[in-house]
């Protein structure tokens, strides 16, 4: 087997084909040895990148989260007003999981809290610094409610991605930050 490419593309590898693994068989049956020979690399492999396959699970949670993070990032350092960063970055949520449906699959089994709900509750913080708590995070449930199921509803074909839905989504999320 293949284990000539440097550590990263090794480890790289392994968290890319470890998201199938996860996509196809869950984490209860998620298997270092399929992932190992889906990367043409011996079984014994991926112990030199991960402890153990908690380590792996988590190192694929934590690639997806800082791929979204650094997608956020750039959304909010083009928008400076905090209700357009926070529909831009929704919008930018719903077509990274439209790009990466498996990715989106993959979060959903984590438990953990997703990207975009922190960034959606701090941005409510922002818009509306004023408002009760308990209705900013009514209004940040809706608003990721909107983004959640508007890409759900577009990768299964429900809704035809376009921009005219992507701007129906907007105006959408845009009337939840009304005062």
């Amino acid at each position: 087997m293949d284990e000539e490419l440097g550590s990263a593309s090794v480890r790289e590898q392994l968290i890319k084909a470890g998201i199938s693994e996860l996509e196809n068989h869950g984490i209860s049956d998620f298997s270092l040895r399929r992932v190992a020979s889906g990367c043409n690399i011996s079984c014994a492999a991926p112990y030199k990148h991960f402890k153990d396959k908690e380590a792996l699970i988590d190192g694929i949670f934590d690639y997806i989260e800082s791929q979204m993070n650094l997608l956020f990032d750039q959304v909010a350092a083009v928008y400076f007003d905090p209700k357009t960063r926070l529909i831009e970055i929704c919008i930018a949520y719903i077509r990274f999981c439209i790009a990466n449906p498996h990715f989106r699959a993959v979060l959903m089994l984590s438990g953990r809290r997703l990207p975009l709900e922190k960034r959606v509750g701090d941005l409510m913080e922002e818009c509306f610094p004023k408002m009760e708590e308990t209705d900013r995070k009514d209004r940040g449930y809706v608003i990721r409610s909107i983004a959640y199921g508007s890409a759900l509803l577009i990768e299964s074909g429900e809704l035809q991605y376009s921009d005219g839905i992507i701007e129906r989504i907007r105006k959408n999320i845009m009337r939840e930050l009304e005062e």
